[in-house]
């Protein structure tokens, strides 16, 4: 029996395109918890996938002991499987989390007496399960009404390809218009249109408006990626070499992270090619190469395995083949901040779900079983895709003779440091992206933190690239507080630091590995809630004391307080394997793959 109560509002589906839900909780009232959250289950067979549910409200009753929470969402039939959109069966089920409780396929009731919809517009069936944990979707549509359906894309298509060529024919009256808003004549215009130099702003309108026309997205950005589909559909007339990998990334220039690590267990196999096309800068939204491009279309077409580490754009605008095998080995560890399409448990777009982006990976690799689903829920494929093998590059913290070699290394380079223990101060950005990335350095007084120590620590202060704007380290501590935040591997100065201080960012899983005791200074706890959200309640899954305000985190360190005795139930909740060999079994799913 469960201790909470779950009941389906509604449920129907829209014209067979749309399934509304809606759904209440009630359960005993946690306080310490503040973003309870609700995953839907689609399994049809083949997949299974995890889609997150908008939480609209979610309180106390007025005795405090009671919560209720009310759900809804609208999921898109065509995309709920991404391999296998024909698919017309399939079992739904719910998955509730309330802080550290996490009921799998949660019993439910349901208000709806009508559940079978069969009307001209809607041709499924619904059941409910004996046990009531599941509903069974039934598509009784016939091959007639599948082909009626089909109808109005392509009437849609043609018309779209109609109209961009009757926008041709009107580029001049465009370009008319574009002059009088160069006149200042009271003529809606894109902000584009207002700044720049003439021809500019002239291009600018023209495009604008001829987009518009034939609501198509015309530009140099949409040529080049049309110009690079059509180079990959050429190559992929040539056969797979059965024996290549490519190893992909637009995140770094050269070999290292998870992909050094696994390229060091392949490159015992005598038989296998190796190719290495990683460029920061390889980017085709902004500028890419004719020569790249070529590249890039030959190996993504004849390549058996591709391994990259981050998102990559290109690789979810092509058609990957089916006899390729595209890894995502990323390069994070856990799960912590919300990413991908988990980003829908606070603002559910419908756009989302058909963004295509991250879908095509046939394997994810993931640190524990605890997170499969929340990488296969943000990256949007089934949850078998998701592999708990552990991360490569977490082998080094099993590695003695590595530890004391980079602890040379460091000491070698500050001697000053050698006596005394160092306090790594290392929070995540702000903002959106590279471009938005900020942390308000003046939250953390280097002085301050400096002198609550007591002079037994040293300070080494590690900001996220994103971040420009720098501590100002005061003149007379200028040899006890260093900046590396440009200068050195943060996995290579944990094996120096003796306290971890930070907010959000996903290096505590590192630093668990080496139990080292971590502070964290959150002082925009709710707000970064709110905004970007994460997959556990902060408050019952951080591995260390939490401090919301200066005050609080200089009083924590003066006292040595940080909660430290959390740390071994942390490190074996989300890695399964502490043995120092993921990047041996990645290599082995690797080759496995190849046999396939």
């Amino acid at each position: 029996m469960s201790k909470y109560k779950f009941k389906i509002l509604k449920l129907n589906v829209i014209n067979n395109k749309k399934l509304n839900v809606e759904i209440e909780v009630k359960g005993s009232f946690q306080a310490v918890i503040h973003s309870p959250k609700i995953a839907l289950f689609f399994d049809n067979g083949k997949e299974v996938r995890r889609i997150p549910m908008l939480v609209k409200s979610y309180y106390p009753k007025e005795d405090m002991d009671r919560f209720i929470l009310f759900g809804e969402n609208q999921y898109l039939m065509d995309y709920l499987f991404f391999h296998d959109k024909a698919a017309k069966d399939f079992k739904l089920y719910f998955e509730f989390i309330y802080g550290n409780d996490r009921v799998h396929k949660i019993p439910f009731e349901i208000t709806e007496k009508r559940l079978t919809q069969k009307d001209e517009n809607n041709c499924y069936e619904i059941k409910v399960s004996e046990d009531h944990t599941e509903l069974i979707f039934h598509n009784t549509q016939t091959g007639n009404a599948a082909r009626a359906s089909m109808f109005p894309v392509v009437v849609s298509g043609l018309w779209k390809f109609l109209m961009a060529i009757v926008s041709v024919g009107l580029l001049p009256v465009f370009l008319i218009e574009s002059i009088l808003v160069l006149f200042k004549f009271p003529i809606k215009s894109p902000a584009k249109a207002k700044i720049g130099s003439v021809p500019r702003r002239l291009f600018n309108h023209t495009r604008w408006r001829c987009c518009a026309f034939c609501n198509m997205n015309l530009g140099l950005k949409q040529f080049r990626l049309r110009t690079f589909q059509l180079i990959y559909k050429i190559s992929c007339k040539r056969k797979i070499k059965e024996n290549r990998i490519l190893f992909l990334s637009n995140r770094r220039d050269d070999l290292s992270g998870n992909l050094e690590f696994v390229y060091d267990v392949l490159k015992e196999k005598d038989d296998l090619e190796f190719v290495f096309l990683l460029d920061s800068e390889a980017d085709i939204r902004q500028k890419i190469s004719v020569s790249m491009m070529l590249k890039l279309a030959k190996y993504l077409a004849t390549s058996k395995v591709i391994l990259v580490d981050d998102y990559y754009f290109l690789l979810y605008r092509i058609g990957i083949r089916k006899e390729t095998k595209l890894f995502q080995l990323w390069h994070a560890c856990g799960a912590f901040k919300t990413f991908g399409f988990s980003r829908a448990r606070h603002i559910q777009k419908l756009k989302q779900q058909r963004n295509s982006a991250h879908r095509n990976y046939d394997y994810t690799i993931v640190s524990s079983k605890e997170i499969a689903d929340f990488y296969a829920e943000g990256f949007g494929i089934s949850v078998e895709k998701a592999k708990p093998t552990g991360i490569p590059r977490t082998d080094i913290f099993f590695q003695e003779e590595y530890k004391e070699k980079k602890q040379k290394e460091f000491y070698d380079k500050y001697p000053q440091f050698k006596d005394k223990k160092i306090l790594m101060f290392a929070p995540t950005f702000r903002g959106e992206g590279k471009i938005s990335g900020h942390y308000p350095v003046e939250r953390f007084n280097l002085k301050q933190v400096y002198e609550a120590l007591g002079g037994e620590y040293a300070i080494i202060v590690k900001h996220h690239p994103f971040v420009q704007d720098r501590n100002e380290i005061p003149e007379e501590y200028k040899n006890d507080i260093l900046d590396l935040s440009e200068e050195a591997e943060i996995n290579d100065l944990l094996f120096v630091t003796d306290l971890l201080v930070t907010d959000y960012s996903s290096v505590i899983f590192e630093a668990s590995l080496l139990d080292i005791p971590m502070l964290f200074y959150a002082y925009d706890l709710h707000e970064y809630i709110s905004s970007r959200g994460f997959y556990y309640e902060y408050e019952l899954f951080v591995p260390g004391k939490i401090v919301q305000s200066e005050r609080a985190m200089l009083k924590a360190l003066e006292k040595k307080d940080f909660e430290e005795e959390k740390i071994a139930k942390f490190k074996t909740r989300f890695f399964d394997d502490l043995d120092g060999k993921s990047s041996e079994r990645v290599g082995k799913l690797i080759l496995d793959s190849m046999k396939e």
